[in-house]
């Protein structure tokens, strides 16, 4: 008799999404946070927590990650004491149509979706709840501006405008937040640098299909 064929994982996964009728909207992924002296989570000043639970880097730590999913946007750059909600463009004639209006100037910013890999010698173990391949995974997202979107947004850009022909997932990156000191005030801000590692190709895949 002939055996029973078995299941691909990947066809498993297909067929439980199928049957939920998951759409990319339906996603959630969890915040990453850069703690502030301000800042109401519990946690040291500089660390990088994820979800509000999770610290999974110290101040000036580099760990290691993947660039999912990277949008630029501009919204009006209002003073946190005032009571008004910032208007959001996201293309350059919707930032310019809100430019004509507003009293305050238009603010990049971008909203990053990091893939991180799990450490051997990791105290949180249930942050990387993912697996891909033979390794566990952390998913977070980001909204950077200011110092951070130049040390993250800016420097994608730039390995992407240089190297056209290199998709970014498919590079490994690290992900650290960083003091910046301007006279009496001191503060973290996230940065990415490249890396000559290349990502795990079943990684590559993964972000590949990532929310389509």
């Amino acid at each position: 008799m002939a055996a029973k064929a078995t299941q691909q994982p990947n066809a498993i996964i297909a067929a439980q999404a199928a049957s939920m009728m998951i759409e990319s909207t339906d996603i959630e992924i969890p915040r990453l946070n850069i703690i502030q002296k301000t800042s109401e989570i519990d946690a040291p000043f500089g660390s990088v927590v994820l979800d509000k639970q999770h610290v999974i880097a110290d101040p000036e730590e580099k760990i290691r990650c993947i660039p999912v999913s990277v949008m630029k946007a501009w919204r009006e750059d209002i003073p946190f004491d005032e009571d008004v909600s910032a208007r959001i463009a996201y293309t350059k004639e919707e930032r310019d149509e809100i430019g004509k209006d507003s009293k305050w100037n238009m603010l990049e910013f971008a909203d990053l979706i990091l893939m991180f890999f799990k450490p051997d010698d990791t105290d949180s173990e249930d942050a990387y709840p993912f697996v891909v391949g033979d390794k566990q995974y952390a998913l977070g997202k980001i909204n950077v501006a200011k110092d951070g979107y130049r040390q993250t947004f800016k420097r994608l850009a730039t390995f992407s405008l240089l190297n056209p022909d290199v998709p970014l997932p498919s590079r490994v990156w690290t992900f650290s937040s960083s003091i910046i000191q301007r006279g009496k005030y001191s503060w973290y801000a996230p940065g990415l640098s490249i890396t000559s590692e290349e990502t795990p190709e079943e990684v590559q895949k993964f972000t590949a299909n990532f929310l389509t």
